[in-house]
């Protein structure tokens, strides 16, 4: 009987082909689809019961044409040109949209009994020609696929494309069983058409996913990951934009008045300032919603008489111009305002910035309610020549460690008067004279607050910091220097190193005395899972004063408990310990602790395995610091992808939210430096996961062990939150690198485990309310937004 033309449609990457097929002969047709050029392709057929209705789906292809051959009482042969598809799709989508959207969506309506392939996550590779295209192939049973390959456009078989697969794990769907199993693919940018096929003996066909450039466009705008995206041009613009605009009514006395407000003096070092940019920093400071403050201008370009011409214009009597006969360096000309000041908090501010309009108010704001605050700073963006704000720094909570590989917080820094004068700012650290300031502030006071706003905008031009900092090579060896005399002077036995990306620092701890690190490892059978993680220890590991310690949890093979003993015949460091009762990772994990002699423990998932020799020795230089409590490693999938970067508190709009905590920049590429390059970059962090993590046995004994109300999620992360209770840090090191091989892509918990998982989310909810309320303080509210 044919094509029913008028069906025909495209949708997410697929051809859809209806054609009129009798009930009776639906297990009486075989199907066929091959290109002009007798390539097979993949095809999935679907059958429409009260129409008589069976459509054929096929992947869009760059070939020209297609040869569709069905077989029976109701066969046919035909032939379909792409270009021909487009345009029926278009016509069939005007005159009778209803029918043709229900043929498109007839894989998903036809779900049962079929092989399907699901894109999860979409990501292009950092600084690499390729995008990661990560998902689930979808079976009926356990063996359904039984091929996983890879077709360019004209649908021939691409041997050097390699799929990584996960293991299947069974789904519930509408009360019936499926399986998933995920898959890891990268292919190479650009207009080329590819297709990810997982065949079986189904007649029904296979499961595709067409990546023809119109579908990877769409994925990769839908299905990245969602690390800030709220920074992406588009949104910020947006959302600039409509704050602008409202800002542009507010008046003074449309604001609730702060009572005995300070008084701000804001310094700006003025050096051959373009006039344009000198009227929008001024302009930007006369136009605050905050009206206590002062304006110093340090003029150390006594001959620019272009400048020296508009600062005679000036007439706010809270402006004051603080002439030099000459350019003394940007420390000594901060320095000369700073002495001319009178308020009761200093503000630094550069000359070709500008301002948002409530910066002072949401300062004096935040001092009028916590007085003991010594130093704030905000979020800010960059000023384009266009006059658009982009890229905006969304900034962590005060960061120790941040700020000890990079100047994160950078504008606004505002501190109170008597820290600033008796602190002053070293010439002999121009050009990062600020990053020495700021690392000896922090060395006189914990109280410094972040303002989560977007209050400061740095300009770019060719003449500003921001587009020439990574041409100065001083600045980076004035950096290193205040760094390396900041940790000398908090009497840390470590090294500040220079890297590759101007402004970022890395640094290197020694260990004392070598003590012994316990590596607690909980197993049940997985022999060779097993086998792989204590083989890579053995033999990868640069540090020597460790012991593992294997807890044996309910195995039931006979060749786990051979490996055991020919483990602990192998390697005289390894022993194992035998766990008795019910699945609990908690209270297994304690038993282990009692069984350990060393002085740091290292929780350590089986399925891990070393990649790098000093991973172990890079926690411990962290873990000795006495001021942390517990060190977390960067995970990676076997795909090399990311798996854990550190672990990120949700913040909630409202009690109706069931968020995280989630593992941040997941599923980024290994090399991808993430947002502001925190996925390469050791910093603290709220929580790690106890995939892998190191801590204090004094710590560890202090709390208590492990919560073992928590038996299987979030134990560690309520232990981390536990340890930040005790005001000892938490360190995510990027340098401790290891494979994980969880899964690509897990599926849902069902039944008794999903109702399990939601009790320990609950529990951690109640305990630890006001990281969902405020939102984590490494990691700002816009960074799932």
């Amino acid at each position: 009987m044919g094509i029913s033309y008028r069906g025909i449609c495209r949708g997410f990457g697929a051809a859809y082909i209806p054609f009129f097929l009798q009930q009776s002969e639906i297990d009486n047709i075989s199907v066929s689809v091959v290109t002009d050029a007798g390539a097979s392709v993949p095809f999935s057929l679907h059958y429409q019961l009260k129409e008589e209705v069976a459509t054929i789906a096929v992947p869009l292809l760059s070939c020209k044409g297609l040869l569709i051959s069905v077989t029976g009482k109701c066969g046919f042969k035909t032939r379909l040109s792409f270009n021909a598809i487009k345009w029926l799709s278009r016509f069939n989508y005007k005159i009778n949209s209803s029918l043709t959207s229900r043929f498109r969506d007839i894989e998903s309506d036809s779900y049962f009994g079929k092989i399907h392939v699901r894109c999860n996550v979409a990501i292009e590779a950092y600084n690499k020609d390729e995008i990661i295209i990560k998902g689930v192939i979808c079976s009926p049973q356990r063996d359904s696929v039984k091929n996983v390959y890879v077709t360019n456009g004209d649908s021939n078989l691409l041997d050097e494309y390699h799929v990584g697969m996960g293991h299947p794990s069974q789904i519930g769907f509408q009360g019936f069983h499926r399986y998933e199993t995920s898959f890891s693919l990268r292919i190479p940018k650009g207009d080329k058409t590819f297709c990810l096929v997982a065949s079986g003996d189904s007649p029904y066909g296979s499961g595709f996913l067409s990546l023809d450039p119109a579908a990877v466009k769409f994925m990769l705008d839908s299905k990245s990951p969602v690390f800030y995206k709220s920074a992406y041009i588009e949104s910020y613009a947006h959302a600039s934009k409509m704050r602008n605009r409202s800002l542009s009514f507010v008046r003074s006395n449309d604001v609730p008045s702060i009572q005995q407000g300070v008084k701000f003096s804001i310094i700006v070092p003025l050096f051959n300032t373009p006039v344009s940019f000198f009227w929008d920093m001024v302009n930007s400071v006369e136009e605050q919603v905050y009206e206590n403050w002062e304006l110093i201008l340090v003029n150390a370009s006594p001959n620019n008489a272009a400048l020296s011409d508009e600062l005679a214009r000036l007439s706010d009597s809270r402006v004051k111009v603080v002439p030099l006969t000459e350019n003394k360096g940007i420390a000594e000309n901060t320095n000369a305002g700073i002495e001319a000041a009178s308020g009761d908090y200093i503000v630094f501010f550069d000359h070709d910035d500008t301002l948002d309009r409530f910066a002072l108010y949401r300062y004096a704001e935040r001092i009028s309610i916590h007085p003991e605050t010594d130093a704030l700073y905000c979020d800010e963006d960059f000023l384009n020549e266009d006059g658009e704000y982009v890229d905006p720094h969304y900034k962590s909570d005060l960061n120790l460690d941040l700020l000890r590989v990079h100047n994160y917080i950078t504008h606004l820094l505002c501190v109170r008067v008597s820290f600033v004068k008796d602190l002053m700012l070293r010439k002999s650290f121009d050009g990062a004279q600020d990053y020495d300031f700021l690392l000896r502030l922090c060395e006189r006071t914990k109280n410094i607050f972040h303002v989560r706003e977007v209050l400061y905008h740095w300009r770019i031009s060719d003449s500003s910091t921001a587009k020439s900092a990574g041409n100065k090579n001083y600045a980076d060896e004035a950096g290193k220097r205040a760094l390396q005399e900041h940790l000398d002077r908090c009497g840390l036995n470590a090294v500040a190193e220079l890297t590759d990306t101007p402004c970022f620092y890395h640094v290197s701890y020694a260990i004392k005395d070598e003590p012994l690190v316990s590596i607690v490892i909980p197993n049940k059978d997985s022999v060779e899972v097993l086998r792989r993680c204590i083989d890579s220890i053995e033999s990868k590991t640069s540090y020597s004063s460790y012991e593992i310690l294997i807890i044996e949890n309910n195995s039931v093979e006979k060749e786990t408990f051979e490996y055991y003993d020919s483990v602990c015949a192998t390697f005289d460091n390894v022993r194992v310990a035998t766990w008795e009762g019910s699945f609990n990772y908690s209270a297994i994990n304690n038993y282990g602790v009692g069984m350990t002699n060393g002085e740091y423990l290292l929780f350590l998932n089986n399925d891990t395995e070393v990649i790098e020799p000093n991973w172990l020795s890079s926690m411990l230089g962290f873990c000795q610091r006495d001021d942390v409590g517990a060190v977390g490693a960067k995970l990676l999938y076997p795909d090399n992808t990311v798996q854990h970067a550190g672990v990120l508190m949700i913040y909630c709009n409202s009690e109706n939210e069931m968020g995280g905590p989630i593992h941040v920049f997941n599923n980024i590429d290994r090399d991808d430096p993430g947002y502001m390059r925190r996925a390469v970059i050791s910093q603290d962090l709220s929580a790690v996961t106890a995939a892998c993590m190191m801590t204090k046995r004094s710590i560890f004994e202090q709390l208590g062990g492990f919560n073992e109300s928590f038996e299987v999620a979030f134990n560690d992360v309520d232990y981390c939150l536990r340890v930040r209770s005790l005001d000892q840090l938490v360190v995510f090191d990027a340098d401790a690198l290891l494979y994980h091989y969880e899964s690509f892509s897990r599926g849902y918990e069902t039944g008794a485990k999903r109702a399990r998982f939601m009790r320990e989310q609950g529990k951690l909810r109640t305990a630890w309310a006001d990281y969902y309320v405020n939102g984590d303080p490494y990691h700002c509210p816009m960074s799932t937004r």
